[in-house]
């Protein structure tokens, strides 16, 4: 309990910095729902601020949910070596919606993103490699 409320301290400074919508924790693990249109200013701060140092996206996977008004969640996790910390990143859109690839922030996240658009043919604007491997 006591690590969960400096975390909350500190990703609440970081909130008045960066555009955060909500911080969940469940368990150990510190989630984010941040808007489509803040996920790469968003990704790069997290990856390059020395406080915070998530330098290693471990995976970005998607969830469908057929019957909601924000059908698709694209969830990217993170992980800083330096903090031994893991952070996710919730990302909610509409069926029709898309976001920008994060491949500029983070050159494994191609691989992912094709994933994505192959199993749910959700559209992710600017990646190189939308097709099977």
């Amino acid at each position: 309990m006591y690590f969960n409320n400096i975390v909350t301290e500190n990703f609440k400074n970081i909130s008045q910095i960066c555009p955060i919508k909500k911080i969940q924790f469940y368990n150990s693990e510190i989630i984010l729902i941040v808007q489509t249109t803040d996920i790469l200013e968003i990704l790069l701060f997290f990856k390059n601020n020395f406080l915070c140092q998530f330098k290693i996206l471990t995976s970005i996977s998607g969830v469908d949910y057929p019957k909601s008004l924000y059908r698709f969640v694209v969830v990217y996790d993170l992980l800083s070596i330096r903090y031994n910390t893991r952070l996710k990143l919730k990302v909610f859109t509409y069926e029709l919606g898309s976001l920008s690839s994060v491949t500029s922030v983070f050159s494994t996240a191609g691989w992912f993103e094709s994933e994505i658009w192959d199993m749910f043919g959700f559209f992710l604007k600017t990646t190189l490699i939308l097709k099977e491997f």
